[in-house]
Order: C-alpha cells, then structure tokens, then sequence
C-alpha cells in the first residue's frame, strides 16, 4: 500500500501551481475544469508525492485556528502533508530568503531530527523534514 495523492482547496490555482513549482519542483500533469459545478483541478506531481489541487469559485477561507500549528493539531482530522529533504538548512534558508510564511523555526525532535513548519499562499501548513 501507499499513498496515492493529497487533496488541497486553494484559493487561486494559478498562484498555487507557481508556488509548488518553485519551492517543490512539481510539475502540472492534469488539468479539469467543471464551470457548470464551480471548480477547477490540476493535479502536480514529482517522483512519488502528487497533489490534486481544488479551486472553488465559492471557496470558504481556511479558518484562522487551522493556520496556527499548536492549535490545529488539537483539532480532529488531517492537518498538514511532510516532505523529507536530504539537507535541511539549505532548504531552511531557501524559504526564508523567498518570504515563504513560516510556521516554527527550524527544530529537532529529540532523535535529532531536524524540522520545520511553513505555510503555502493559503495559509495550508506543510512539514519540511530532514531525512535520517
């Protein structure tokens, strides 16, 4: 078994795609429009994570509580997608030199493995996590 994709609502597809295309280095593989319904989806992909990206012309925001790491994980059900790296502090440097939302410093887990939390154009919390 594995994972076969993450589903995320997005605001604006467009300033999306852009976004994980530069710091993910993912690439468009599909694109669905449905007008008649109200939404649009484009599917991303690199290697083995692939998101399918929802926009919706009647989107609610994501509340504020789900953009705050310590408050969302109190909170039932998913609440944000990790990616391993192989060196973290460049990647660390990379997102802070762009402007990126960080969500925490850069931190170790008590086994030493590094991590850190940002947040993409909607405010959707991602890991980015140093591989062992």
């Amino acid at each position: 078994m594995r994972l076969g994709h993450i589903a995320l609502s997005v605001s604006d597809l467009s300033q999306s795609v852009q976004f994980y295309r530069r710091f993910f280095g993912l690439r468009t593989t599909n694109t669905y429009a449905y007008p008649d319904r109200g939404f649009s989806i484009v599917m991303m992909r690199k290697e083995g994570l692939v998101l399918e990206l929802f926009e919706f012309r009647k989107h609610k925001p994501l509340p504020a509580y789900r953009r705050e790491l310590d408050r969302d994980l109190r909170t039932l059900g998913v609440k944000h997608f990790s990616v391993e790296v192989d060196r973290i502090r460049p990647v660390y440097s990379k997102f802070l030199k762009a402007g990126v939302a960080m969500a925490t410093p850069l931190r170790s887990f008590d086994n030493g493995a590094r991590y850190f939390f940002i947040k993409d154009p909607d405010g959707i919390l991602i890991e980015i996590m140093e591989a062992l």
